[in-house]
């Protein structure tokens, strides 16, 4: 393939070129991501660029549809873009961009304005999921975290490091993601992405503040601890987690009247903390409640710990429900990470793949905003409609919304909704799967040096 600096087509051209690689790109989602946003984080955040063909809104495109385009690649995806306009314009059939002019025009675009991009798909995805985000008064927010692995580059071990084992050092650098999500949607607020040996209640601190004051902060073991909770309430948050598994609930002084299995109690806050921090008080109040659960099949009685301490606004039957969704945060996972090929990120630089790891939680979140709107147009609960089913739905409807006339573009529109509204997914409550795969993988030993060094090996 020629590069666009050696076939000559500039000035009016590119703009036409790029022009048409927006037009043609994923036209399903672009009113939930339009080019003069894109345009205008730029200039917010002072990114100066040329005319040329692989424009920041080519670029954004061109890194979303990577991530919905079922061969998770970049070299696939940017195939994909061109051979539209190709397809359209014979006089640059053949004339392909590189794949090493597509990878600096990645490497161009300032990790800043990935940030900007990601905080307003977001925002825009919170306010349509307004309607399904409350109990009680309160938006039901999951925290928790997740790791994504990348090529094994010397630069990405040492800005993001790996795991260590019995059999020493591992053999791919780690990433660890915290996310915040509504629990109603499973539309991401926002994340924190850090080193595999950073610690997530750290990585969740520094995300807190893009919650609203009155969220319901719901988290597993991981997240409870006293001097959490009072940091949860010094930010206006309210807080609901499994108790600690050191925890002694039968040593809390509790409140006077208090009952066995739903009670107020004073929770001690260590004093190793106190010092570190004066402003911590020396017990906080929290409510405690006895729950029977299933986990992984076992009948298992627990006890959930909340800042939402009257019991007459918030019954404890309800409360335990609530708890019960923070298992959906996996499915979100799941969704970043599988269907969105998350999982093993691309980048060989670790500004890639912090730009990388925005660019596929874009796309989560304009599917999910896609799926609200579908939910709300056509009364069903966005919860049960199909991931999987929604990313090809966008992928597959887009063509006809770049190639029809424009008068039939809010009628192929409505048919995109309701194809997503229809194709729901049955209802799993207390859903129970093994962290376990059914068919073997091929019969082939572990490659135990990169592919490189095989060839090398074995030239002779």
């Amino acid at each position: 393939m020629m590069s666009s600096n050696v076939f000559g087509i500039r000035g009016e051209n590119s703009s036409a070129i790029s022009q048409k690689i927006v037009a043609g790109t994923l036209n399903a989602i672009q009113q939930l991501l339009p080019e003069s946003m894109i345009q205008q984080i730029c200039h917010q955040v002072g990114y100066a660029y040329r005319d040329r063909i692989l424009t920041p809104a080519v670029t954004v495109l061109h890194m979303i549809l990577a991530a919905l385009w079922p061969e998770e690649s970049f070299n696939a995806s940017w195939q994909v873009q061109w051979a539209a306009v190709a397809s359209r314009c014979p006089h640059v059939q053949g004339r392909s961009p590189s794949r090493g002019t597509v990878s600096k025009a990645r490497a161009r675009l300032p990790l800043a304005v990935w940030e900007q991009l990601c905080a307003f798909v977001s925002q825009k995805a919170q306010r349509l999921a307004e309607a399904f985000a409350y109990w009680r008064g309160h938006r039901v927010v999951l925290l928790d975290g997740t790791c994504v692995s990348m090529p094994n580059e010397p630069a990405l071990r040492q800005a993001f490091g790996t795991n260590t084992g019995y059999h020493g050092e591992g053999r791919y650098p780690l990433a660890r993601v915290v996310s915040l999500c509504l629990a109603g949607t499973m539309t991401m607020i926002s994340y924190a992405l850090g080193g595999y040996k950073h610690d997530e209640t750290k990585l969740a601190y520094s995300i807190l503040h893009t919650l609203k004051k009155g969220d319901l902060l719901v988290a597993d073991r991981h997240f409870a601890a006293a001097h959490y909770y009072w940091h949860y309430l010094s930010v206006g948050l309210e807080f609901l987690t499994r108790a600690h598994q050191r925890l002694k609930v039968s040593h809390i002084r509790k409140l006077p009247g208090s009952r066995g299995n739903d009670f107020l109690g004073w929770l001690p806050v260590n004093k190793k903390y106190r010092r570190q921090n004066s402003d911590l008080p020396a017990t906080i109040l929290v409510r405690f409640i006895q729950a029977t659960v299933r986990i992984r099949g076992q009948r298992q009685v627990l006890w959930l710990v909340t800042s939402l301490l009257d019991d007459r606004q918030y019954p404890a039957a309800e409360i335990v429900q609530i708890y019960g969704r923070r298992w959906r945060i996996e499915t979100l996972f799941e969704q970043l990470k599988i269907r969105l090929s998350a999982d093993v990120l691309r980048s060989c630089s670790p500004d890639g793949v912090r730009k990388e790891l925005a660019a596929r939680c874009i796309a989560l979140n304009i599917v999910h905003s896609v799926m609200l709107e579908a939910a709300s147009r056509h009364q069903v609960d966005p919860m049960r409609i199909s991931f999987a089913h929604a990313v090809r739905a966008i992928v597959t409807f887009s063509p006809a919304l770049a190639c029809e006339p424009i008068f039939k573009l809010p009628q192929i529109y409505d048919a995109l909704l309701v194809e997503i509204a229809q194709h729901q997914v049955p209802e799993r409550l207390g859903r129970n799967e093994p962290r376990a795969v059914r068919r073997d993988r091929k019969h082939y030993p572990a490659l135990r040096r990169t592919r490189a060094e095989w060839r090398r090996r074995h030239a002779a």
